[in-house]
């Protein structure tokens, strides 16, 4: 029996297996595809949904610091086409100083926020135009287009010097020559014997002053008393005030108080007026409390 047994073998026929004997297990190696590979070793696909979702991303960063730079260069610059606005043309219309304020902000460095001039762009407008008392320049964040607002000195005086007549504004700087005002004639004359040369853009008078000699005239007209001319004599902080048919001036002190001042002058004119008496040359209420006539 056991020389059969090896005889079925040697002729590579199967043994009969046993039913006491089981089965040796038999194992199978499958293929390896990608979804079955490590998260470490898988590499994503170019056209995956996570490959997608990166690139997006990174368009979306780009167009957004684009956007950001885009942005600040938008909010820095100015376009030289300036929103102008006057309270007076007494001297010069709108588009005039229009004109010009564009002229200003065409010049490179006032085209940025960062670089902008803005006492340049006020010193250049005040020199062509003396009557500017003072300018203000505004540009808000999100805007390209300045605001320019341009505070203008009333005409207020004729100035008579060294025989040329000019227009002094409310702060006592010499605008313009009275001949390119229309309605100067109206306004009241000084008569400058100080010897100063006057020119468009210099200091005549300190704004004080200017409000000083206004205040005398008020208090004049409501009195009905009749001003013929004023003067500025060679001494400082001197004011000559001439009235109709009275052969006498009076001396007022531009540094003083007006009101207590033209009290005392009116109230010694009522007083000469009604004694039928006139100083011959002057009245001197300077001092306060006080009242001098020659």
């Amino acid at each position: 029996m056991f020389g059969r047994s090896r005889k079925m073998e040697a002729n590579g026929r199967t043994p009969t297996v046993r039913a006491s004997q089981k089965p040796s297990p038999r194992y199978y190696r499958a293929p390896q595809k990608p979804s079955a590979l490590s998260p470490f070793q898988r590499k994503p696909s170019v056209g995956s949904p996570k490959r997608r979702t990166l690139v997006f991303r990174r368009v979306k960063n780009v167009l957004i610091v684009f956007l950001i730079i885009f942005g600040l260069i938008y909010s820095l610059t100015i376009k030289p086409q300036p929103n102008v606005v006057v309270n007076d043309t007494s001297y010069h219309s709108l588009s005039d100083y229009k004109v010009a304020a564009q002229s200003a902000f065409k010049a490179w460095r006032n085209r940025s926020k960062l670089t902008l001039d803005e006492k340049g762009i006020s010193s250049a407008m005040k020199h062509q135009f003396p009557e500017i008392s003072s300018l203000e320049l505004t540009v808000s964040t999100f805007s390209q287009i300045p605001t320019v607002k341009l505070a203008i000195a009333a005409p207020t005086f004729n100035l008579s010097s060294n025989a040329k007549l000019y227009i002094i504004g409310s702060n006592g700087v010499v605008a313009a020559p009275a001949d390119q005002l229309p309605g100067s004639a109206k306004l009241p004359t000084l008569i400058d014997e100080s010897g100063f040369e006057a020119a468009p853009g210099k200091q005549v008078l300190g704004s004080e002053a200017i409000g000083f000699i206004n205040s005398v005239l008020a208090q004049c007209k409501r009195a009905g008393v009749r001003v013929q001319s004023l003067t500025l004599p060679p001494l400082a902080q001197e004011l000559h005030l001439q009235a109709a048919d009275v052969p006498y001036f009076v001396k007022f002190n531009l540094a003083g108080d007006s009101l207590v001042q033209a009290g005392q002058y009116l109230a010694a004119k009522h007083k000469f007026d009604a004694e039928n008496s006139q100083p011959s040359q002057y009245l001197d209420v300077r001092v306060a409390g006080k009242v001098y006539y020659k």
